[in-house]
């Protein structure tokens, strides 16, 4: 009775297998080079446009404080074999109080333009995803991949041109 029982268990996993085997075959499956997506996207030149004027007032202080450092850095050499004690000091604390409030506003100019950048791809992200969406929905695939996962694929299983005209003339 038990070897009924598992050989019975032992055909329905089988069967099991094999039916699931089968229908995987015919699922069909697309894949996305995201990289290359991001790379032939229009929208991608404008937001970093969008961003170069939204920091550009902070981009042209960072440059201002740099040049300032510069130039008490030259007067320091320049001027050092006749300047008095004290005001080699004087310029000494002049030039770290500027040194160090360009490196916090540039910590904080490279956080900033970082999250930004990230809020932007984020949301290009999403749009890429519904791009992704429509395709596969209109071309029948079952499944889409990233093609970073797939160790090989036939060329005409890749969607990226396919959701890069989608993105282009759905916006």
């Amino acid at each position: 009775m038990k070897t009924l029982i598992k050989s019975t268990a032992v055909t329905a996993a089988l069967a099991t297998t094999l039916f699931a085997g089968a229908a995987q075959a015919q699922q069909k499956i697309g894949v996305v080079d995201m990289m290359s997506i991001f790379q032939q996207l229009p929208q991608r030149e404008q937001i970093s446009q969008e961003l170069q004027a939204e920091f550009q007032d902070r981009f042209e202080e960072m440059r201002q404080l740099e040049q300032k450092v510069q130039e008490l850095r030259q007067e320091q050499e320049r001027d050092a074999s006749v300047m008095s004690e004290a005001e080699m000091t004087q310029l000494s604390r002049e030039l770290e109080q500027v040194v160090s409030e360009a490196q916090l506003k540039q910590k904080a100019l490279q956080e900033d333009t970082r999250r930004r950048q990230q809020q932007e791809r984020n949301e290009l992200l999403g749009e890429v995803q519904q791009a992704i969406t429509v395709v596969a929905g209109e071309q029948g695939y079952d499944l889409v991949l990233e093609s970073s996962a797939v160790a090989f694929m036939k060329a005409d299983n890749d969607l990226s041109d396919e959701v890069v005209t989608e993105m282009t003339s759905g916006n």
